[in-house]
């Protein structure tokens, strides 16, 4: 943990909260006004954690603002009573909700858990971004081929070696190949 943004509607809360978190060696911002929260650059920090209700409101707004805002964990502290409701309302945001009373511990063990889930969306999210452009790729330099079967008489297999070879020749991609014949055909056909 290295960076962790508290808002809680009082300071005693806050501090509270921090002590919690002291021996985590975390950078800890402690706030309890509603208008510094709303104005808080929030794409710093790790962890923002919103101790409901606030003062100005109970908190559910803000907690939509601030995934708007961060890619950085939210744990939203409820009481019990309407923790699933709470949960339940701010689903879409990916916010943690930790019911009140909770120890020491549990606070911790809770941003452990929501930090590892949220490092494994992002590798996720990587990983789809690259098959994403691998499919794009592969798209391109199937039209590209197409395209040279079409206009110069060749056989895929044809195709796929002169775009291969174009690229190695050239010291660039094969879909830069595939870019530049899909540009010389482009006023021949539909491509």
């Amino acid at each position: 943990m290295s960076r962790i943004f508290i808002n809680a509607k009082t300071e005693m809360i806050c501090d509270t909260i921090a002590a919690a978190l002291e021996d985590t060696g975390a950078e800890i911002t402690c706030c309890f006004s509603d208008e510094e929260a709303e104005a808080a650059e929030l794409s710093g920090y790790d962890v923002v954690i919103v101790s409901t209700p606030l003062r100005s409101e109970f908190g559910l707004n803000y907690v939509a603002d601030i995934h708007a805002r961060t890619s950085g964990v939210i744990i939203v502290l409820a009481k019990t009573e309407i923790a699933d409701e709470v949960q339940n309302r701010i689903k879409f945001t990916g916010a943690y909700v930790l019911p009140r009373p909770f120890t020491k511990q549990s606070l911790v063990q809770t941003i452990r858990m929501a930090q590892m889930a949220r490092e494994s969306i992002q590798r996720l999210e990587q990983e789809r971004s690259k098959l994403s452009k691998q499919l794009e790729d592969t798209k391109t330099i199937d039209r590209a081929k197409c395209c040279l079967i079409q206009y110069l008489n060749l056989t895929e297999n044809q195709a796929h070696r002169h775009i291969q070879k174009l690229a190695m020749d050239t010291r660039r991609t094969q879909r830069e190949i595939a870019d530049d014949i899909l540009r010389t055909y482009s006023g021949m056909t539909n491509v």
